[in-house]
């Protein structure tokens, strides 16, 4: 069988949905499965729109089997500007390829027909134009079409998250798919009570696998960065909508108050961010770190004692099954997906989101409180071992591949 992933960016680049097609296209190969991803060239987020930002380069390689032909963004600015106003036409169609936030990789649908394959896997939302080309050529060649679409649903009674990810144009896309591959229970019924079919989603999760993400050198990292003292740390991208910003905030205030805790952040970041630091003082106990390589992140989850990942973008959250896994407790925002994930009490605590004094005051909670802070801990271990290894997962997302056989 072939498979051929369409996603927007792709390995070397960290990030949930990128490890989960990784991990998915290895083991199918390992099955004996000839596996391609089609991708753009993009490396930070916001150089799918801005030139300047950094990318990888064009071209084909193999990353442990699975053949990887980057293809090139199209910056056009005249042929944007067109686009936006094609995506106001009552077509679903022109919505799918034009809506924000659309972008153009050049040559992937002559690439999708050079590889002809059996099984087209698209997403994530709200990358509308890539998973339609996607579906669009799969339905022409006859391809079963697989979406893991990881609807972010945000905040309850608060939708300005969910409408973009949730509209008409979107939904048509899972619906007009074989299959969709939902992360939580939470995802499954939101989108059947948004009229995508029952029958074709599938909630399974994300996995982790323990062994790559613990074994880090706490002293290691506490010695190349002359850390000392309790460490709260966030991992993954540096955002509003992440809770980057409220975080700082919320350590501002208990620096004030005499707090000897270090902030580490690690990760990509956005100019809304960047801007944002900028404007600050000097803080002596923020450690401001871009992207890191597996060693040195799991150093910093050795290293760490608190997660405090406080996001209303998330689809399940797997930094925080990154930190159970080293014995850590997390600390999240008041989600749906979150109260599906995490037991508030025994292994985190929820906090609202943007809601800066509630995010210094469970900080403050979990670094005060040694014993009930290293409990949570042990019980989100616990939890990942029970519920999010990939070992039996991924056989089972592999059978939707095959249309259901085993």
């Amino acid at each position: 069988m072939k498979v051929t992933f369409v996603v927007p960016r792709f390995y070397p680049y960290s990030g949930g949905y990128e490890n989960y097609v990784l991990r998915l296209g290895k083991h199918l190969y390992s099955r004996g499965h000839k596996v391609c991803v089609l991708t753009s060239n993009a490396f930070d987020l916001e150089s799918f729109w801005i030139k300047s930002l950094r990318t990888m380069p064009i071209g084909p390689e193999n990353v442990g089997g699975v053949e990887v032909q980057r293809l090139p963004i199209s910056y056009r600015k005249w042929t944007r500007r067109a686009g936006r106003l094609l995506a106001y036409l009552p077509s679903w169609r022109l919505k799918a390829c034009f809506s924000r936030p659309s972008f153009r990789v050049s040559g992937i649908i002559e690439a999708l027909r050079r590889v002809a394959p059996d099984v087209i896997h698209i997403g994530p939302l709200p990358y509308n134009r890539l998973m339609y080309e996607g579906l669009r050529e799969g339905r022409r060649i006859g391809a079963r079409v697989i979406t893991t679409p990881c609807v972010h649903f945000g905040e309850d009674g608060n939708d300005d998250v969910a409408r973009y990810y949730t509209q008409s144009y979107q939904m048509r896309l899972l619906k007009d798919s074989d299959a969709v591959l939902a992360l939580t229970s939470m995802e499954r019924r939101r989108l059947i009570e948004l009229g995508v079919q029952a029958d074709k989603i599938h909630a399974f999760g994300l996995g982790i696998d323990i062994a790559e993400v613990t074994g880090g050198d706490a002293d290691r990292f506490r010695a190349k960065w002359n850390v000392q003292g309790p460490v709260v740390f966030h991992l993954g991208t540096k955002a509003p909508e992440k809770g980057t910003i409220s975080v700082v905030e919320a350590m501002k205030t208990l620096w004030a108050r005499g707090a000897e805790a270090w902030l580490v952040l690690a990760g990509s970041s956005i100019r809304t961010f960047d801007d944002y630091m900028r404007a600050q003082p000097t803080l002596p106990r923020l450690l401001n770190l871009g992207p890191v390589e597996e060693p040195y992140k799991r150093d910093l989850l050795a290293a760490a004692d608190v997660l405090v990942h406080p996001s209303r973008v998330e689809s399940l959250g797997v930094v925080y099954l990154e930190a159970w896994a080293n014995g850590k407790p997390v600390i999240a925002a008041d989600t749906a997906v979150s109260r599906e994930i995490i037991e508030p009490g025994k292994d985190g605590l929820l906090v609202p989101f943007g809601d800066t004094s509630a995010i210094g005051t469970a900080i403050h909670q979990l670094l005060a409180d040694r014993l009930a802070s290293e409990r949570m801990g042990r019980a989100g271990q616990q939890k990942v071992r029970d519920r999010f290894s990939w070992n039996t997962s991924l056989d089972e997302i592999s059978k939707v591949f095959l249309g259901g056989a085993t």
